[in-house]
């Protein structure tokens, strides 16, 4: 393994450590630069073997994490960490390269910044500095200030025009970084470009921004054939992995660009910031689109399997469920993305929960009329295809909503009820009957005799025991009080279930028939018939 000290102020310095695991030495201010220094020398240096060695390439892998460590990163959104941080490990290391550094005994150790109590420390004649981190495993290591880290750039173009130390570890380093591809772009392949495909336009060479062209183009064209399968699957929802094809297709085109500009193709700056954020965005949208297309295939084959209908309120639930946890997965998904982009969400969820306080107390009558259908659901005093009487309103009900209840009056009108006024009411369902009692009240003249009286009676008695479409257990036909120039007999009878047409066509059965003995089966001509008193 090669190592390469790197020079502060003409004194050359090593490592305080060795091996493959051991951590770069952060104690103060000196073992900061030197380790910083030192390491990104070692991965200049490695440069040339990348192609022809593979552990070459793990091995400037691990030494780069290593000198992102030198850095305060902290305050860089967590998808541009390694990004923002290769590039400005790059940009401050042409910095300390180009300009004088002081000498070895002016840069404090760990002892005189013990004994100091120094918490940060500025490179003499410059604005770079070096902060001792208060807290966290790392407790105590200095590292490059949040500021130094942001202005690096900055930095670097201020004194880009200055030539390198006669020392410098790394000279040609961010000419190196820019114009190098990744493993799948051979060197040798680029060496052999012709010189103006090296030409520099808008901070990138001409063959990185053809190499970007030919893959957007590559994943527009991935993706228009995946959006007419799309197009095509549409009219048939059962074709769920046709319509996953788009969302599939964006969520690994997004990510291919963003690992072949970012590794490969090796953008830099704002270019590979602004394709990041696009090809996240692709992604995003892959994600969601896929989310709702799932979702939305699993509600509709609940359904069919549960068998509901649209205007069941079973059905609706379900839909509602399934509108609102895609809505706290979107948000949800959006919310995550946002952070991890540096986008403060947090003022973002304060105002989305006013906004929602004062949507919910805009709308404090409809979450009222939802609340009390869920009740209606839970409770179940009617069902759909019920009879039921609201009120001076009776009917058959039609459709039991989120937001009112509908009810098919008996003149054939359609009454829309609010789910909070119908729930709060007494309710009578005739459909949830057991039974229909019927009662049927004749006169029988007084002229009959005692003996006449016993047999008719007895004969209406056997009429209804025997009446078919009647309960025999729950009939009874009694003699009541004289009225006039008659007795009246009660005849009280019921008809099993709750079908209100069939209990009619049984009392008009029952009526005729108990007419017909109590006008004279039994009794001479003479007799004078009944009397109809009530029905």
């Amino acid at each position: 393994m090669l190592a390469i000290g790197a020079s502060l102020g003409g004194i050359r310095m090593a490592r305080a450590e060795e091996g493959p695991l051991a951590p770069l030495d952060m104690a103060s201010p000196r073992a900061t630069l030197q380790s910083f220094t030192a390491t990104i020398d070692r991965v200049a240096a490695n440069f040339k073997d990348l192609d022809r060695d593979p552990g070459v390439r793990q091995e400037n892998a691990r030494l780069i994490r290593l000198v992102l460590g030198c850095l305060d990163l902290s305050v860089i959104p967590p998808s541009l960490v390694d990004m923002e941080g290769r590039e400005a490990a790059v940009h401050l290391k042409e910095v300390l390269d180009r300009i004088p550094l002081p000498p070895r005994d002016a840069v404090p150790d760990a002892v005189a910044a013990k004994a100091a109590a120094i918490e940060r420390w500025r490179l003499p004649g410059t604005e770079i500095a070096l902060v001792r981190l208060a807290a966290g495993p790392r407790c105590g290591d200095f590292v490059f200030s949040t500021e130094s880290v942001a202005r690096a750039q900055e930095f670097f173009e201020r004194v880009r025009h200055l030539p390198y130390r006669a020392d410098a570890g790394s000279p040609g380093l961010f000419d190196a970084y820019v114009q190098r591809g990744g493993w799948m772009i051979p060197e040798a392949f680029l060496r052999r470009l012709p010189a103006w495909a090296h030409a520099r336009i808008g901070g990138e060479t001409v063959w990185q921004w053809s190499a970007t062209a030919l893959l957007l183009l590559a994943a527009a064209g991935v993706l228009a054939v995946a959006a007419r399968t799309r197009i095509r699957a549409a009219a048939h929802a059962h074709k769920i992995v046709e319509r996953l094809l788009l969302p599939a297709t964006l969520v690994a085109a997004g990510l291919v660009i963003d690992s072949l500009c970012t590794w490969q193709i090796r953008l830099t700056g704002d270019v590979l910031l602004t394709t990041k954020v696009a090809a996240r965005a692709v992604m995003l949208a892959g994600v969601v689109i896929g989310l709702l297309d799932t979702v939305g295939w699993a509600t509709e084959r609940l359904l069919e399997w549960r068998r509901l209908g649209n205007d069941s309120i079973e059905g609706q639930l379900i839909r509602l469920a399934s509108n609102v946890l895609r809505f706290l997965a979107v948000a949800w998904i959006m919310i995550a993305a946002a952070d991890s982009f540096g986008v403060p969400v947090t003022p973002l969820v304060a105002g989305l929960g006013a906004g929602g306080l004062a949507i919910a107390l805009a709308s404090q009558y409809t979450v009222e009329n939802l609340i009390a259908g869920l009740v209606i659901f839970a409770d179940k005093p009617v069902r759909i295809g019920d009879e039921c009487q609201y009120g001076s309103v009776r009917g058959r009900v039609e459709r039991i909503g989120l937001r009112s209840t509908r009810i098919r009056g008996l003149d054939r009108t359609l009454i829309s009820i609010p789910n909070a006024e119908f729930a709060k009411s007494q309710l009578v369902n005739y459909s949830g009957r057991d039974r229909i009692p019927l009662s049927i009240t004749l006169s029988l003249p007084m002229t009959l005799g005692p003996a006449a009286l016993r047999q008719r009676l007895e004969a209406l008695r056997k009429l209804v025991a025997a009446h078919p479409g009647l309960d025999p257990s729950a009939s009874s036909v009694t003699l009541g009080d004289p009225a006039g120039d008659g007795v009246h007999v009660e005849i009280a009878a019921v008809c099993p279930g709750a079908d209100e047409r069939a209990a009619r066509e049984s009392r008009e059965r029952l009526l005729i028939d108990a007419l017909a003995v109590a006008s004279g089966d039994a009794t001479s001509s003479k007799d004078t018939p009944p009397r109809l008193m009530a029905a």
